[in-house]
């Protein structure tokens, strides 16, 4: 072989080694920057659930339209903020038929957890995460007392958009009568439609409507249609006298109507709001 040849053949080979190193430095410097800005696969598999945990744990005003803002305001900040999620109460329940009313004692923790205290030491919990699958030892009664108390209140309304219920606004400032009446006095209503499942009968509400104030914008009254023994009942769920409570408002009386029929009656004496706790009272 000539020295010109061998001089060739040596140039193509230091060529090739230096095209390789730096495919091969490249490519290591790409593989490096995956990793670097790739996060593990745990990772990327668990945020979406925290931040679905995190999101459902309290309101977030920057998920609602600047109309149920509105309706956020009155109640106070219990349901953003951390230190008043839980809400006990005392009071008397006046069942129809029932000629004395029953001590009652509830502690509520936002959202949707209840323990319920009735007499003779009876209680009930109820915790969607803990029941699911599971049935309550509870009577037809005493679940549509907790379907009242957790489903029928302005917090289960709210937290069902953090959850991403469907829900679609009705209206403002709908009268009580036909409209017929010249002089009407009585009180408007922005009504909002949701759909929502509920975990204590596992049924499901196809139309739940939420009935809040036009002037006051706290909720008011809750309306509804059951299926029972094969028959529909028309359900309205009214909740008065709103008071403060510790820089917060509370419905004071809430009352259960079935077909235009009164079934009973909370009267709440005492309330008294404090910070979410890992107790496990609600899994009891």
């Amino acid at each position: 072989m000539t020295r010109k040849i061998k001089g060739n053949l040596w140039l193509l080979l230091l060529v090739t080694a230096v095209g390789l190193s730096v495919v091969g430095f490249a490519a290591s410097r790409v593989m490096r920057s995956a990793k670097a800005t790739t996060p593990p696969i745990e990772t990327q598999q668990n945020r979406p659930r925290v931040n679905r945990d995190r999101e459902q744990a309290y309101v977030r005003r920057g998920l609602l339209s600047p109309r149920l803002v509105r309706n956020l305001n009155p109640l106070g900040n219990r349901l953003e903020k951390k230190g008043k999620e839980r809400l006990t109460i005392t009071g008397e329940l006046h069942e129809s038929g029932d000629a004395q009313a029953r001590e009652l004692a509830a502690t509520l923790e936002f959202p949707d957890k209840l323990r319920l205290t009735l007499p003779q030491n009876r209680v009930l919990t109820f915790d969607p995460q803990q029941i699911k699958g599971g049935q309550l030892t509870a009577a037809a009664d005493e679940l549509d007392l907790i379907e009242t108390l957790v489903y029928d209140s302005a917090e289960h309304f709210f937290a069902s958009q953090m959850q991403g219920n469907a829900m679609r606004f009705l209206g403002a400032r709908f009268r009580t009568d036909d409209g017929s009446i010249p002089d009407y006095d009585g009180p408007y209503f922005d009504v909002y439609k949701i759909a929502d499942q509920i975990e204590t009968s596992g049924q499901e509400r196809a139309a739940k409507l939420y009935y809040f104030n036009s002037d006051t914008l706290l909720l008011e009254r809750v309306t509804y249609v059951i299926n029972r023994d094969g028959f529909e009942v028309n359900v309205e769920t009214k909740l008065s006298d709103w008071r403060g409570a510790e820089g917060e408002r509370v419905a004071r009386r809430i009352e259960r109507f079935e077909n235009g029929k009164s079934v009973f009656v909370l009267t709440i004496r005492s309330t008294r709001l404090g910070r979410r706790a890992d107790d496990g009272i609600f899994g009891q």
